[in-house]
C-alpha cells in the first residue's frame, strides 16, 4: 500500500514515498448462529502459533497478514458464544487469493436472548457439573453442549407448541428428558441428574 499523504500516529510519521506492504493471508467472517448476523459483544480471534491476534477491518472481517505456508490453529473466544477452534491450512502466498473462512458461533447460556425467544434451559449435574455433554433434540438438528457450569440452552424458531425429547450424551451415557415447548416461552428443566 503506498501512502499518498503523511500518515501520523503517536509512534511515527510516514511521509510521501514511504511504502508499507502486507499480504492478506486469512480473512475470517464470524456469524451469530441465532441471528445470522455479526456476533455481539467481545470476540477475540487469534492463531495459536505465536498468539497472533487478528485485526478487524471496516467490513467486519478478522484479518491476518503475512502468514507462512503451513497449518494454523484458529481460536475464537467470546463472552456470549462457546469457544471455537479450527485448523486452517494457509497455502503458498497469493495476494489475490487469501483464505476466506466463515465460522458460525453458537450462543452459550449467558447469551442475551430476547425476552420473546423460545428456549429450553437446564443444568446437567452428577457429583458436580457435567461439562461438554452433547444436548440435542431428538428428530431435529438442534443441539448444543454444556458449559463449564454444566448449563445449556436450546433455542427454537418457527415452533408454535410441540412435545420434544431432549437427549443428553457424554462418555457413552445417555439420558432423555421430555418437555413441551411453546413459542415465546422459556422452559427451565432445572437440575438434571446425569446419567
Amino acid at each position: 500500500m503506498a501512502l499518498t499523504m503523511p500518515y501520523v500516529t503517536d509512534k511515527f510519521i510516514a511521509y510521501l514515498g514511504d511504502v508499507i506492504t502486507t499480504n492478506l493471508s486469512l480473512a475470517v467472517w464470524l456469524t451469530d448462529e441465532n441471528t445470522g448476523k455479526k456476533p455481539m459483544g467481545r470476540v477475540k480471534v487469534t492463531l495459536e502459533e505465536g498468539e497472533i491476534k487478528a485485526f478487524k477491518n471496516l467490513s467486519g472481517y478478522h484479518c491476518f497478514t503475512d502468514l507462512s505456508h503451513k497449518d494454523y490453529n484458529l481460536n475464537i473466544e467470546s463472552d456470549f458464544y462457546f469457544p471455537a477452534d479450527k485448523t486452517i491450512a494457509i497455502p503458498l502466498p497469493d495476494p489475490k487469493k487469501p483464505v476466506d473462512e466463515t465460522i458460525i458461533l453458537k450462543p452459550n447460556p449467558v447469551y442475551p436472548f430476547p425476552i420473546s425467544a423460545t428456549l429450553v434451559r437446564g443444568l446437567v449435574s452428577n457429583t458436580g457439573p457435567v461439562v461438554n455433554a452433547l444436548v440435542s433434540v431428538v428428530g431435529k438438528t438442534i443441539e448444543t453442549i454444556t458449559d463449564e457450569r454444566g448449563e445449556f440452552v436450546l433455542y427454537f424458531k418457527g415452533i408454535k407448541k410441540e412435545d420434544i425429547t431432549i437427549e443428553i450424551r457424554k462418555d457413552g451415557d445417555t439420558k432423555a428428558v421430555n418437555t413441551t415447548i411453546e413459542e415465546g416461552k422459556t422452559i427451565s428443566l432445572g437440575i438434571i441428574i446425569f446419567p
